[in-house]
């Protein structure tokens, strides 16, 4: 007779040996394409992805929306795509009420020494009138370090509104009582040495639903600039801090963050420069300052602007499906960038290797079964303005796109994907060819869980099409690459990301990873568009819950199982689980150990592993049972709970999750009515289910990561003293039966 567990060796090696065979047939089919090869073949010897990025950052400079840069370079897309064989058009997405341009600048100190200063100016801020020069005074009143930017859809709190408001008007009386000190002098200022890059005058002109600003200096801060202007001052000057350190063999000036003021109009243009300085050199020029120390400083800084309303476009190319011409595979990036650099990263690394990607189909002589469209996203760097005005013009195409491909960020190298269930039979087979293409950065295809999806534009396009549901790809990448040391380094994105350094010579080392990920990406995206039937939609995105995704196993060998957690009919069970996995509150990314990987998979490769968060101690009687012990947990541990059980949860499948000690719960491998009356089940298994048969007692806990979706999953506190109310009304409740039952007996 054979035991339990020999079949489920026997079944094992049976599935294994499937697997293996799956694969190798399904790379056989893939190589068997001649479109896959020929795609292959030209992504390999003819590989023009740093072309695009080239024309893009150097011919037309940085690409800001309501530049000529931007606008000149859009019509250049159109015209390339066209040249690939495409259907290619500029779509409006709307108009500012005024331009910008810019030209070079330079600045240095005169007195006490000369030297050159590393500066620069937010977009849509005042250049200077030539070549000026003066003395420096600097303003002690400090408006500018308190916060002013609403986060989270929330207004600013009306205690810094306060607090500014007095700030401001300390300064404008202290310009004010001593103008002769301010005029023809450049002002040192204070602020968040951090987020110095933005416009000292306020940021856009957006609003919050209440009708408040999103950036309160864009209302408070203009009358002290006009005093400042009444006063006859040059200019001010701000401290800020690198974002980054130096990288290895890059550009040897530290970065500037550098992003963009505001013009409303043409008869309202800035007129105040607003400089924004190196620490080290502002630091060092105030003390000099404060030291009575006479110092002179020249500046010459070609900041221009253009009478509007300047109109400005996405670049959309298409290449048309033949039997689903009306279903689509979009790949995107977006084609603005902030114009204190050129955008040779943010977003060159991103909309390059999509350019590049549809380039190969089409040369490939590809008729995919879809239509695929690349689009170039403008204004992304406004707020996301170009991909939701494409999604809003197209309300037709919305429940027509099957996957959503963004590329945004770091100059990378596709090393694989963390793909739903539910895709992971298709997409095994299409990326069947990547898996052993290049043996520095092999494909590996990870089975995942379904994920939350944004409820509000931010980040990158890609979450305006989460918004609406639309399944969107996330490759996982590597910056990895030898240093001029030989060992392995990692590109900082934060050296190119809004700084001066957003330069195509930061991609130069990356040319390989460019490369790679345009044909990795060209791969994936002809594969789907020709797919017999298009990628389902159940199991990308979660519906409204609380869900508990938990990472078991070490290294290679960790894998995801998503359970549901029924906050309604198991409350304090539901509570106390999530309490020993995020502690009193929610943590960062979810969960004890940032919740393992997330849709995209690893991007950058893995570091050390966090330390377990407890065990898998036991299978038996039909169960896995799992005990956490981590120094989260000891911080809300309990010594006892009241006895519940859920009647809406029943132990009737594999894959209930119930919890059976304060810090310990399990997950059901077969039908287990008996725990019914016994322990609280708090949910069931939704993704991952596959894995319980291969779970082994020993395996860690790596983490357990909480996802609230949905207005009601978020309002489920779990807090100390919501906890506290949970556990007496369980207590309450227990008391009461027990005094009814004892009741009914003496009847």
């Amino acid at each position: 007779m054979r035991t339990r567990t020999s079949w489920l060796v026997a079944g094992t090696l049976v599935l294994a040996a499937a697997i293996v065979g799956f694969q190798a047939l399904a790379q056989a089919q893939a190589a068997d394409d001649p479109i896959v090869r020929k795609i292959i073949e030209l992504g390999t010897k003819d590989n023009q992805v740093m072309t695009w990025n080239d024309y893009a950052s150097n011919r037309f400079g940085g690409r800001e929306t309501g530049t000529n840069a931007y606008t000149d370079a859009t019509q250049w897309a159109v015209w390339q795509f066209k040249q690939f064989g495409l259907q290619a058009e500029l779509e409006e997405v709307g108009e500012i009420p005024v331009g910008f341009n810019r030209g070079p600048w330079f600045g240095k100190m005169l007195k006490p020494t000369e030297k050159g200063l590393r500066f620069a100016t937010p977009s849509f801020t005042a250049g200077t009138k030539g070549v000026q020069r003066g003395p420096v005074v600097v303003l002690k009143a400090d408006p500018f370090s308190i916060p002013g930017r609403a986060t989270g859809g929330a207004a600013v709190a009306k205690e810094n509104v306060e607090k500014k408001r007095a700030a401001v008007q300390a300064a404008i009386a202290e310009v004010s009582a001593n103008k002769a000190a301010f005029k023809g002098a450049w002002v040192l200022i204070g602020g968040n040495r951090a987020s110095a890059g933005f416009g000292r005058d306020g940021r856009r002109g957006t609003k919050l639903a209440d009708g408040s600003p999103e950036y309160l200096d864009a209302d408070l801060i203009p009358p002290l600039t006009k005093a400042l202007i009444d006063a006859g001052a040059l200019g001010t000057i701000q401290a800020t801090t690198p974002p980054s350190a130096l990288q290895p063999d890059n550009n040897s000036e530290p970065p500037l963050s550098a992003l963009d003021g505001y013009a409303a109009s043409w008869d309202k243009l800035p007129v105040l420069p607003d400089i924004k300085l190196l620490d080290k050199q502002w630091d060092e020029i105030k003390a000099l300052a404060d030291k009575k120390e006479p110092v002179v400083l020249e500046f010459d800084i070609r900041n221009w602007f253009k009478m509007g309303p300047i109109k400005y476009h996405n670049v959309v190319a298409t290449l048309r499906g033949t039997t689903y011409p009306d279903e689509y595979i979009v790949i995107g990036g977006h084609f603005d960038a902030f114009s204190s650099a050129t955008g040779g990263v943010d977003d060159g690394s991103g909309f390059a290797p999509g350019m590049e990607a549809i380039r190969l189909i089409a040369a490939a002589g590809a008729k995919p079964k879809r239509s695929i469209i690349f689009i170039a996203f403008a204004a992304e760097e406004n707020g996301l303005v170009g991909s939701q005005a494409w999604l809003k013009r197209h309300p037709e195409l919305q429940g027509k796109v099957v996957m959503m491909i963004n590329r945004d960020g770091s100059p990378s190298a596709i090393t694989g994907a963390t793909v739903p269930e539910t895709w992971y039979a298709d997409l095994q087979a299409i990326t069947a060819p990547l898996a052993n293409l290049n043996p520095k950065w092999p494909f590996k295809l990870v089975r995942g869980v379904p994920r939350a999806h944004a409820t509000s534009p931010g980040g990158t396009d890609s979450s305006s099409f989460e918004m609406l549901s639309v399944p969107t790809f996330n490759f996982a990448s590597t910056t990895a690459r030898p240093g001029p040391d030989g060992k392995d380094v990692n590109y900082s994105y934060n050296y190119a990301w809004h700084t001066t350094n957003d330069l195509y010579s930061e991609l130069v080392p990356y040319t390989e990873h460019q490369q790679h990920s345009a044909l990795a990406t060209a791969v994936v995206a002809y594969g789907v568009a020709n797919l017999d039937k298009p990628l389902a939609r159940d199991g990308v995105y979660l519906a409204d819950g609380l869900y508990a995704t938990i990472t078991i196993g070490a290294g290679d060998q960790a894998r995801q199982i998503m359970t549901t957690l029924d906050y309604q009919n198991a409350a304090l069970a539901t509570a106390n689980f999530i309490r020993i996995a995020e502690g009193k509150a929610p943590q960062a990314g979810g969960g004890r150990g940032g919740g393992g990987m997330g849709p995209g998979g690893p991007a950058g490769g893995r570091g050390a592993e966090a330390p377990p968060i407890g065990k898998l101690y036991a299978i038996k009687a039909g169960a896995a049972n799992f005990v956490v012990e981590s120094e989260i947990q000891k911080t809300v541990a309990v010594a006892k709970l009241p006895k519940t059980t859920n009647k809406a949860v029943k132990h009737d499948v594999a894959g209930v999750i119930g919890l059976s000690a304060p810090n310990a719960f399990y997950l059901t491998l077969q039908k287990n009515k008996g725990l019914d009356g016994k322990s609280p089940a708090l949910g069931k298994v939704i993704a991952g289910l596959m894995h319980l048969q291969s779970l082994k007692a020993g395996e860690p806990i790596r983490s357990i990561r909480i996802t609230r979706v949905g207005q009601a999953a978020r309002d489920f506190k779990t807090d100390d003293e919501a906890f506290k109310t949970l556990m007496g009304t369980k207590a309450t409740a227990k008391a009461t039966t027990k005094t009814t039952t004892t009741t009914t007996t003496k009847k």
